[in-house]
C-alpha cells in the first residue's frame, strides 16, 4: 500500500497495529511528545496518511478507520528531497548555506547523523505504541528541553554584510509625474 519513497528503502519502517489509528496517534502525542497529524497525504493519494509527526520524520497510516491498521515511519517531505539527493549524487547542488537554513546542521554528514538518529528515536517510540509499552515518562525524568536557537537568524554568515548590485538609475524618481497613466 506504502510503496517506496524518494529516500529510498532504508528509510522506511513498516508496523501492524492492533489498536485503532486514533488511539496510537493519541498515546504518541500524549507520551511522545510527537504532533498529530491531520490525516493529509503527503505524498500523494493512497501513499499514507500523517498519524503524527516529530522532529523530521512522519508516522503514516494506511486508514484512519481501521482497527488493525498499518503504519509506516518515514522521514517527512522536506527530509526525503535531502535524501534523495544525496543518495543520487545530486549533493553538490545544496550549498552550505541551504544545508544550514534547511536542517540547521553544516555539513551532510550532520545531516545524516541527525536524521539517523531522529529515524531510530522515532521508531522505537512508535514500536512501543504499537506494543502498548508506551508510557508518559515520570516528571522528574524529563530533563527540560533547551530553547532551539533559529538556525537562520543564530548564525550569520560570511556575506551577509554583501550588498546587492543596483543599476544606478534605481532609486531614482520616475520621469513621469504622478506615475504612468492607467490608459497606456
Amino acid at each position: 500500500m506504502f510503496g517506496l519513497y524518494p529516500a529510498g528503502s532504508n528509510w522506511v519502517r513498516h508496523y501492524n497495529a492492533t489498536a485503532t489509528a486514533r488511539l496510537l496517534q493519541q498515546d504518541l502525542v500524549n507520551h511522545a511528545r510527537f504532533t498529530a497529524g491531520i490525516f493529509h497525504q503527503p505524498f500523494g493519494a493512497n501513499r499514507g496518511a500523517v498519524l503524527a509527526q516529530r522532529d523530521s520524520c512522519l508516522v503514516l497510516t494506511d486508514s484512519t478507520h481501521s482497527s488493525q491498521p498499518e503504519l509506516v515511519v518515514v522521514p517527512d517531505v522536506e527530509m526525503q528531497n535531502l535524501l534523495w539527493s544525496f543518495n543520487s549524487g545530486y549533493a553538490n547542488q545544496w550549498s552550505g548555506r541551504e544545508i544550514k537554513v534547511l536542517t540547521g546542521c553544516d555539513n551532510w554528514d550532520s545531516v545524516l547523523r541527525r536524521a539517523s538518529e531522529q529515524f531510530a528515536k522515532v521508531c522505537d517510540d512508535v514500536q512501543k505504541a504499537v506494543d502498548g509499552a508506551l508510557v508518559k515518562p515520570a516528571p522528574a525524568a524529563v530533563a527540560p528541553v533547551a530553547a532551539c536557537p533559529d538556525p537562520v537568524l543564530s548564525a550569520s554568515f560570511y556575506n551577509d554584510d554583501d550588498v546587492p548590485w543596483l543599476p544606478s538609475d534605481y532609486l531614482c524618481d520616475s520621469p513621469i509625474p504622478g506615475g504612468a497613466p492607467c490608459d497606456l
